[in-house]
């Protein structure tokens, strides 16, 4: 919790007079603004923590950060829930906005619940980066010189834990791969302009089961251009 300093003194006026109602509302108004921004400072710090792999430091930012005047119960055990399910399909950033939320609203019940989300979070992250290596050495194996997009699947960036499907790649799936239950919608945060090609179907990482299922779908994808000459 954050505790700001005396308000000081109101210049041209004697200590023992009262401020104006007025004057009562904009000091009042600017106590909130700063506590907003202090603790909107520390989130972001948190977070940038975050993608650094320093969770110490992260749950050290995150732990101070709350707002009394936007403490609401009710909403903050719905971001819990909210980010609960973007966390058991993977999609991590989605999952970290929502505990975020509920840290700085929540109950202390609340809050250590979400620091504990956020860690699991950070823990997951640090293991992203070799997973992403691996990705990218079994695509390389299954798909040589040819682009694996050209065939329906790709890495989205170096750093987030996701790889696209195209639609009509996905419809070349065999079934026990297209009812994977690793499969989901692309998570809110992507962008269609940031997509290779047309699709809303993803397999989002975390784990190295999730990464044979991906190079499964890689050489399934692989075989079916071979015999269809395409490059």
């Amino acid at each position: 919790m954050i505790f700001l300093p005396d308000t000081p003194a109101i210049p041209g006026r004697a200590q023992h007079e009262l401020p104006t109602a007025t004057e009562d509302h904009e000091e009042q108004s600017m106590m909130d603004t700063n506590t907003n921004a202090a603790d909107d400072s520390l989130v972001t710090k948190g977070r940038e923590f975050l993608e650094q792999g320093d969770i110490s430091s992260a749950v050290e930012c995150y732990g101070q950060a709350f707002d009394p005047d936007s403490a609401d119960e009710a909403e903050a055990r719905s971001m819990l829930i909210e980010g609960r399910s973007h966390l058991s399909r993977k999609h991590l950033l989605e999952a970290l906005e929502c505990f975020e939320e509920a840290l700085l609203m929540g109950t202390e019940v609340q809050r250590r619940q979400a620091l504990e989300e956020i860690m699991t979070i950070g823990e997951i992250r640090a293991k992203v980066g070799s997973l992403i290596s691996e990705v990218k050495k079994g695509l390389k194996e299954r798909f040589g010189k040819r682009s694996p997009a050209s065939s329906g699947l790709a890495l989205l960036s170096d750093v987030e834990n996701i790889v696209v499907i195209e639609r009509e790649a996905f419809e070349r799936l065999p079934s026990h791969l297209a009812k994977g239950s690793r499969i989901t919608r692309i998570p809110q945060h992507i962008t269609e302009e940031r997509l290779p090609f047309a699709t809303d179907k993803c397999v989002p990482f975390t784990e190295k089961d999730d990464v044979r299922f991906i190079l499964e779908i890689a050489s399934s994808l692989s075989e079916h251009s071979h015999l269809h000459g395409k490059n």
